[in-house]
């Protein structure tokens, strides 16, 4: 783990439908984060979905994002490209963060 994401609480889960998966609390929106300002936030959402979540991250500014293999489109590309805040934080079109991630670290 790098310095400069550390981990201040476990994971949250962002759902509509659930107040809890697999023992962990969830959230309906990002707004309801204790401290989105140090929030690390992997989008495994449609594009549709990954666009809302996008500008909702940029207004909370959320420093760490990873979008993994299929939530983004063209228009989310555009999206992120568009903005310097999101460009800046923004990881996507890389290999998924959930199946190599173990791999990907050991590289860094």
């Amino acid at each position: 783990m790098h310095d400069d994401c550390p981990i201040l609480f476990g994971p949250l889960r962002m759902t509509q439908k659930e107040e809890e998966l697999g023992g962990l609390r969830t959230i309906r929106k990002l707004s309801e984060l204790t401290s989105p300002m140090t929030t690390a936030l992997s989008i495994v959402t449609p594009p549709k979905v990954t666009l809302g979540i996008l500008q909702d991250a940029s207004d909370l500014k959320i420093p760490y994002i990873w979008i993994q293999p299929g939530a983004e489109d063209q228009a989310v590309v555009g999206f992120i490209e568009g903005s310097e805040y999101l460009r800046a934080r923004t990881v996507y079109g890389g290999p998924c963060v959930l199946a190599s991630g173990e791999g990907i670290l050991s590289k860094l």
